[in-house]
């Protein structure tokens, strides 16, 4: 059986630098590109786009969608007002990405969201978002969800669900993760439940409860797959369910 291929939404950002000054490029990280070719799966980047002509002729080509990291996404998805806190934005790729999960989802092909990944994937069925974890109720988002560095390095404990779709793909109900996020998930969409929590009460997972397989996670498993086998096992499980 062909490998299966995994669509891969793109990063964006402005170059700073005198030879291009404010060109814009759709980037992925080699690790996420890694973390599917090692587990079973072949990589196509998707260029971000708002033409609803070119996202329809994507969605044929491949077997699954993996969300990436990236931007914060726009409170006006949610219709929310900016907080002072709020980092950079990009509209166009919210635009493209919530058009995108809609394409695939109602071909009934698997998506996986990681990080801004979740927070989007959350959006897109009507869910919210803390703009800030500082903006979670008191005693709840204390850890320390930005650690900077050291990115195979789990920080903190996550609990996930024992008898979530998560738990059967990780082979495990505690695990390590690595945390690059400031934003995090608030009201969770109609259609997901939270399948992994942080010990302050973050959510770390959710996936649906119906309608096909989408999931999503706050930690990012492609920085650690190359040296933790859980995370590995996640990629593996999932790109084999893109089959």
């Amino acid at each position: 059986m062909a490998k299966p291929m995994i669509g891969i939404a793109p990063g964006t950002l402005i170059v700073d630098s005198q030879m291009f000054p404010g060109r814009q490029r759709d980037y992925v990280n080699r690790d996420y590109l890694r973390s599917v070719t090692e587990n079973g799966g072949v990589p196509l980047i998707l260029p971000v786009t708002t033409d609803p002509e070119t996202i329809a002729r994507y969605v044929p080509v491949i077997d699954g969608l993996l969300l990436c990291g990236g931007h914060d996404v726009a409170p006006a998805t949610y219709g929310e007002a900016a907080s002072a806190k709020l980092g950079g934005i990009d509209p166009e790729r919210d635009t493209y990405e919530l058009a995108l999960i809609k394409a695939v989802h109602a071909v009934h092909k698997p998506i996986l969201g990681i990080c801004r990944g979740v927070q989007i994937l959350n959006v897109c069925y009507g869910g919210t978002l803390y703009q800030d974890v500082s903006a979670m109720p008191s005693g709840q988002g204390v850890l320390k969800h930005m650690q900077g560095q050291l990115a195979a390095y789990g920080i903190h404990d996550v609990a996930v669900t024992p008898d979530s779709v998560l738990a059967s793909y990780l082979g495990a109900t505690k695990v390590a993760v690595n945390s690059f996020h400031h934003q995090t998930l608030r009201k969770i969409a109609p259609g997901f439940q939270t399948v992994a929590t942080a010990p302050d009460q973050v959510v770390e997972a959710i996936e649906a409860t119906a309608g096909g397989l989408q999931l999503g996670v706050q930690w990012h498993p492609e920085m650690m797959q190359q040296a933790d086998s859980v995370q590995a096992r996640l990629f593996a499980q999932w790109i084999a369910a893109c089959k």
